[in-house]
């Protein structure tokens, strides 16, 4: 640009001496300068340099900026700092002021288009011990760098680092304490790090597994209620029900303040299996918890106890399998003694929504025994079976069926005893059992058996599948109670 101006001054000089001596002199200077410029303005395209000429028949514009040009007056340099191409700094509140007036509007779209964003960070639970951090893509930012510290105003650490590409905008923090909250925050880098914006704090955790409790069917015909803990953290619980399929699926979400859920309308006799998991306000969530089941009750279809006596035995484990093949409830009366010989049988029993009775510690005639006497053999029963993890014990029954009103009155208890006496006991014969109940079962009948007995044991799931068929709902001894008028501590109950 200073040449050409250069030129220009010299140009101008000649001109005003060709104009006194004569138009001849001055027309052939002016061809000779036009060759000159136009040699002179190809030689700067071929250098890549703008230069701004003075056409044939154009009049040259007064001192300043010409309408639609980007030159400047007196010959100053072009300063346009954030135009491509250019890096020249500006001097001066002049020249900045120069700047300002020759932006153009698609100029100051490239200027926005540049400027660094601030990264929004997410975290969520993840349920394999992790947490997963996310980002969406940040405006300008061609790096990213995330962070972690335990106390939210110090001690971060840098944990991961990446370019910016779509499918890179995520980190899993792996191995976290479950329970525990991290603090996390990103930075974002413009090319060549000369820029960076860091995104807020944003706490993390991986979510305690849940733990669900209890699945109860008392509180209402064909309705099954969920009981679970809370777990720190959660915005909600995700309730998962086994489908016919065997698959786990979704029914229900419910908020973070809730821990119980009631499953309506469900198809009394029908045992169904739960489990739960918490999840954060993110969308992560923790491991599930161990499933549960539980057999849904219509109040208005038949129903009917099995119950065992005198076990658990090598043999139990026959009725169990008969009772988990078939999806029903029976009831066991153990005797203390017995307990820590076959403990799996009584967690077994436990695990399969079935109830345990007290049957005494040595199978003990209560009649011959004071009241302080009941209550200690009763008292080492309860104890055994919750040694082995099994369920408070609400029920018992007399050996024998001996009892008087001070033995009742110091159970403390309800005291059952039975309406169908197969009197298996006796027969020791399979298909004599079977007979029996097809004979004499009723709806609200308590059946007596023992688990003691082979042939008892072989006769589990011949007695169940015709019970099934005949429609009947086969429930535990408590489930029958509670939809046929309860039970009392001390009463007496055959039948329901």
């Amino acid at each position: 640009m200073k040449k050409f101006l250069k030129e220009a001054a010299v140009f101008l000089g000649w001109a005003v001496f060709f104009i006194s001596a004569g138009n001849a002199g001055y027309l052939a200077f002016g061809a000779s300068a036009s060759q000159m410029g136009q040699a002179e303005k190809l030689e700067a395209d071929r250098a890549g340099e703008t230069v701004f000429w003075l056409e044939d028949g154009q009049e040259e514009e007064s001192p300043g900026n010409p309408e639609g040009s980007t030159d400047k007056p007196n010959g100053e340099e072009e300063n346009i700092a954030g135009w491509p191409g250019h890096t020249a700094e500006a001097d001066g509140d002049g020249a900045q002021e120069a700047e300002d007036s020759l932006k153009k509007p698609e100029d100051e779209e490239w200027k926005e288009a540049r400027e660094l964003g601030k990264p929004v960070l997410y975290a969520a639970s993840k349920p394999d011990g992790g947490i997963k951090l996310s980002w969406k893509r940040t405006e300008g930012a061609v790096w990213y760098v995330l962070y972690r510290s335990t106390d939210k105003d110090g001690g971060y650490r840098k944990i991961y680092e990446a370019e910016e590409k779509p499918h890179s905008r995520y980190y899993i923090d792996q191995g976290r304490t479950a329970g525990k909250i991290y603090y996390y925050q990103l930075a974002a880098f413009s090319k060549g790090q000369e820029e960076r914006r860091n995104s807020r704090i944003v706490a993390g955790r991986f979510l305690n597994q849940a733990e669900l409790t209890g699945v109860s069917n008392l509180s209402g015909s064909r309705k099954l209620v969920l009981h679970w803990k809370h777990v720190k953290g959660a915005a909600k619980y995700q309730i998962q029900r086994k489908s016919g399929s065997g698959e786990y699926k979704v029914i229900a979400s419910v908020k973070g303040s809730q821990n119980t859920y009631t499953d309506k309308q469900r198809y009394g006799g029908k045992i169904y299996s739960y489990r739960v998991c918490a999840k954060d306000a993110r969308g992560g969530r923790g491991n599930y918890s161990r499933a549960l089941g539980q057999m849904a009750i219509d109040k208005d279809r038949k129903m009917i106890a099995l119950t065992y006596d005198d076990g658990p035995s090598e043999y139990t484990p026959i009725v169990l399998d008969a009772i988990k093949k078939h999806g029903v409830h029976a009831t066991f009366f153990v005797v203390g003694n017995r307990v820590n010989y076959f403990s799996e049988s009584i967690r077994q029993e436990a695990a399969l929504g079935c109830e345990i009775g007290n049957h005494t510690y040595g199978h003990n005639n209560l009649n011959r025994l004071s009241a302080l006497q009941v209550q200690s053999v009763l008292a080492g029963t309860n104890q055994a079976v919750k040694n082995q993890d099994g369920p408070d014990i609400r029920i018992m029954r007399p050996p024998g069926g001996n009892y008087n009103p001070n033995v009742c009155q110091a159970a403390g208890m309800p005291v059952v005893l039975w309406s169908v006496d197969t009197l298996d006991w006796r027969t020791r014969n399979t298909a004599a059992t079977i007979q029996c109940i097809q004979k004499n079962a009723r709806d609200g009948d308590i059946v007596l058996m023992h688990d003691l007995h082979l042939p008892t044991a072989k006769a589990a799931d011949a007695v169940i599948r015709y019970l099934k068929a005949a429609g009947y709902q086969l429930v535990t001894v408590s489930e029958l109670a509670a939809y046929r008028g309860g039970m009392a501590a001390g009463k007496v109950y055959t039948r329901f």
